[in-house]
């Protein structure tokens, strides 16, 4: 919610696919909040547009980048998981949530922007480590994820999720990259980009 920094007269359009933990915070800061789901974009120009773990939902991501600049009158901000590592760990993300597609690195992610007509004003990315099984919760397939997270341990295949034992519980790692993105027609703070 820092990263997106709402404000008291922000008319802001949150997108989630379920319950948005993000839109319940950003509510109480702005004029007004608008919930869609990804594929139900409504009219209108909002000064906010939030996008929490949809990117990788979405199996068209330049054009879900390029329909959200659309109704983005000021800032759009993405929160999204990014791989990293060696490892697949879009493959785990899969496993829990089969909606998940292929994740991104950071490159790919800021080219995905690009070639939607954005560019990246500011990024953070940042790296958290957590237990596995509140993670499981809501997965389609726990025993597997578990499985396969406890076989990297002993040496089988990278999953990209970097598990580890803490005590006697079983831990993983996710990268997230938070981006504030404008359409590239509005003019950029500082130096012009040079030409070839």
């Amino acid at each position: 919610m820092d990263f997106a920094e709402p404000r008291r007269d922000d008319t802001c359009l949150d997108i989630a696919s379920g319950a948005s933990g993000l839109a319940a915070a950003i509510r109480p800061r702005v004029r007004e909040l608008t919930s869609a789901p990804s594929g139900a974009l409504p009219s209108g120009a909002f000064t906010l547009v939030t996008a929490w773990l949809e990117l990788g939902r979405s199996k068209d991501q330049v054009g879900f980048v390029r329909d959200l600049l659309k109704v983005c009158g000021g800032r759009l901000v993405l929160a999204d998981l990014v791989r990293t590592r060696a490892g697949d760990g879009g493959h785990i993300e899969r496993l829990r949530d089969p909606a998940h597609t292929k994740m991104r690195t950071m490159a790919e992610l800021v080219e995905i922007l690009r070639r939607a007509g954005g560019w990246a004003r500011r990024l953070d990315v940042f790296t958290i480590e957590r237990p596995v099984e509140p993670w499981l919760a809501e997965a389609h397939d726990p025993d597997r994820i578990r499985q396969e997270l406890t076989d990297e341990l002993d040496g089988g295949p990278l999953t990209g999720a970097r598990p580890r034992l803490i005590g006697n519980e079983l831990w993983f790692t996710q990268s997230w990259a938070y981006f504030a993105v404008e359409p590239v027609s509005r003019p950029r703070r500082g130096p012009a980009p040079r030409r070839r």
